[in-house]
C-alpha cells in the first residue's frame, strides 16, 4: 500500500485533470487581480465625483451670490436715490437764521425801548405751477428744423369698402412727432397722415341730404409707424444715445439732461427718461439677461 500510494504521487503532475485544475485556479486568481483593481478604479472615480460635485455647487453658490451682489450695486448705483442731490440751501438758511437770530447791543436796547409787540404777518403767496409747455411749443424753442414726412395709404387700400370707387386724398392730419439723433445733428420728424375719401359715396350722400356721419362712411386714413416705445416720441437713436451716456459712461441723469440742454435739446423730466431707459431694459434687455442667467446656471 505506500508503495502505490507514493507511485499515484509522483504520477499527479503529468494528470491532465490536475493541470486544467491547477489552470482554472490561475485564471480565478487572475480574475480577482482585475476585479480588485476595477474596484478600485471605480473607487477613486466616485471620490474625484463627489469632489467635482461639491466644487459644482460652490461654484453655482458664488454664482448666485454674485448674480445678487451686482443687482443690489446696480440699483445703488442708478436708482432713484443715487439721482438725489443734496443742496447747501437749507444748510445756508440755518446759518443766516443763526446770525439774524444773534442780537446786537443795539437791538436789546432797542428793544427794550419798544414795548409794543410787531403784530404784522407777511402774506403767504400762493405757488402757481407754470402751466406746462406743448410738445410743438418745445420743439419751436429749440430751433431744430422740422422734416415733414407725408404717410399715405398703399394703393391696394386706397377703395371705398362700401362701393369698390377709388379713393381721392382730400386733407393732412398731425400723427406724430419724432426726435432722430444723428451725431452731430438733430432732426425731428413729423408725421403727416394723408385722408382718403370716396367720392362717389360723398355724392350720394349729397344728393339724398344725408350726412356722412350718419351713413357710416368714415374717412380712411394713413398710419404712422409704429414707435420704440407706445406712446413715445423718441426715436431708438436717442433711447440708444441715453442709454450709452448713463449705462456705458455712467452720468446722472440731471447731468444727462442738461447735456441734452446744452446741445439745443427742450429738457425732459428725469422721471420721464428714467421711465423710457427702465422700459427699454425691460422689454428689450431683460430677456437677454434672462437667458444669461440660465446659461451661467447650468
Amino acid at each position: 500500500m505506500p508503495e502505490n500510494s507514493s507511485a499515484d504521487t509522483s504520477n499527479i503532475s503529468s494528470n491532465p485533470l490536475f493541470q486544467q485544475l491547477v489552470k482554472i485556479s490561475r485564471q480565478l486568481d487572475q480574475a480577482l487581480e482585475d476585479s480588485r483593481k476595477k474596484d478600485d478604479i471605480i473607487r477613486s472615480l466616485t471620490e474625484k465625483i463627489d469632489v467635482l460635485t461639491e466644487q459644482v455647487d460652490a461654484a453655482n453658490t458664488t454664482i448666485v451670490s454674485l448674480t445678487e451682489q451686482i443687482t443690489l450695486m446696480a440699483a445703488q448705483r442708478y436708482g432713484k436715490k443715487s439721482e438725489k442731490r443734496s443742496s447747501g440751501k437749507k444748510k445756508d438758511d440755518d446759518d443766516g437764521n443763526d446770525s439774524d437770530s444773534t442780537p446786537s447791543a443795539g437791538s436789546a436796547s432797542e428793544s427794550d425801548s419798544s414795548k409794543k409787540p410787531n403784530t404784522h404777518r407777511p402774506v403767504k403767496k400762493k405757488k402757481t405751477r407754470k402751466p406746462k409747455s406743448t410738445l410743438k411749443e418745445m420743439i419751436e424753442r429749440m430751433g431744430i428744423d422740422v422734416e415733414k414726412v407725408v404717410r399715405e395709404l398703399d394703393e391696394d387700400k386706397r377703395f371705398c369698402e362700401y362701393c369698390g370707387h377709388e379713393l381721392i386724398p382730400f386733407g393732412e392730419k398731425h400723427l406724430r412727432y419724432e426726435l432722430k439723433v444723428e451725431l452731430p445733428r438733430l432732426r425731428v420728424i413729423e408725421y403727416v397722415g394723408v385722408t382718403y375719401g370716396c367720392p362717389d359715396c360723398h355724392a350720394k350722400a349729397a344728393d339724398s341730404d344725408t350726412p356722412l356721419s350718419e351713413c357710416g362712411l368714415s374717412p380712411v386714413q394713413a398710419e404712422a409707424p409704429k414707435p420704440l416705445l407706445p406712446g413715445s416720441w423718441a426715436s431708438s437713436s436717442f433711447l440708444a444715445m441715453a442709454i450709452a451716456f448713463k449705462i456705458l459712461y455712467q452720468i446722472p441723469t440731471n447731468l444727462l439732461i442738461t447735456m441734452f440742454r446744452e446741445m439745443g435739446m427742450f429738457s425732459v423730466s428725469s422721471g420721464t427718461l428714467c421711465s423710457w431707459i427702465i422700459s427699454v431694459s425691460q422689454v428689450y434687455f431683460a430677456p437677454l439677461f434672462d437667458r444669461l442667467r440660465q446659461i451661467l446656471l447650468a
